[in-house]
């Protein structure tokens, strides 16, 4: 339990930073996609640049015919390689927001145990029930959460696998 303001106010401190930081980690994933996608536009720029010059330089109809058609093609390739670079940026900002509220989760709970502990030594006699129910059920939820937060990662795991596959399939078919 709250013993003084003093820790009200390190806990009011420890969550606007820990909400900073959050905000900060967001950030940089976006920060991070709309490097890619400037990135992505500038190659598609100088891409169509060197496309018209070719148009441009062509003789008769035939290769005017040949390079309209290669150009209209769509890139596999470049395709799943920007996929994979967003799919990496956007994992690597959610594992790192994972890890956070894992670790503000945690604490969490040993500040609700703290509680509780403090709690029963201060209980009235006769409510030793009331605390052994508050505590199992505190463990419930705790092996609950736990249960969940593997369910998510094993999910995440097997999604990243998929993704991984898909995008090697995706980079090895030529047309």
């Amino acid at each position: 339990m709250m013993k003084n303001p003093e820790e009200l106010m390190k806990m009011q401190a420890d969550a606007m930073k820990a909400s900073s930081e959050a905000a900060s980690k967001t950030l940089e994933g976006f920060r991070k996609l709309a490097e890619l996608n400037m990135q992505t536009a500038q190659a598609a720029l100088e891409q169509s640049g060197e496309q018209i010059k070719a148009l441009l330089a062509v003789k008769d109809a035939k290769t005017l015919t040949e390079l309209v058609t290669s150009y209209a093609k769509p890139s596999p390739d470049k395709f799943a390689a920007y996929a994979k670079a967003v799919y990496a940026i956007s994992s690597e900002t959610g594992a790192e927001l994972a890890a956070m509220i894992e670790k503000q989760v945690a604490a969490s709970n040993q500040q609700l145990a703290a509680a509780i502990e403090s709690m029963a030594k201060n209980a009235p006699a006769g409510s030793e029930g009331a605390v052994a129910f508050v505590k199992q059920a505190m463990g419930a939820a705790s092996a609950a959460y736990e249960q969940v937060n593997t369910a998510t990662k094993q999910f995440v795991d097997t999604a990243e696998a998929n993704i991984g596959k898909a995008a090697k399939a995706a980079g090895g078919t030529k047309r």
